[in-house]
């Protein structure tokens, strides 16, 4: 794994748990932080596999 890829993961991390905590201190329903967080974990998840090299093309 590469240094920026390691950045990138780093990045993606802070910022689910940024949200997490900023959701937390707006009263937002445990539900709605998950779907939050979750969302921006599949936005990291997809956003970090087209870094790869066979990008889209392993997930057909």
């Amino acid at each position: 794994m590469s240094n920026s890829a390691i950045i990138h993961s780093l990045a993606w991390a802070g910022i689910i748990l940024l949200a997490a905590v900023v959701c937390q201190a707006q009263g937002m329903s445990d539900a709605a932080s998950a779907g939050v967080v979750f969302g921006l974990t599949g936005a990291a998840f997809g956003s970090l596999q087209a870094d790869t090299p066979c990008s889209r093309g392993c997930l057909q």
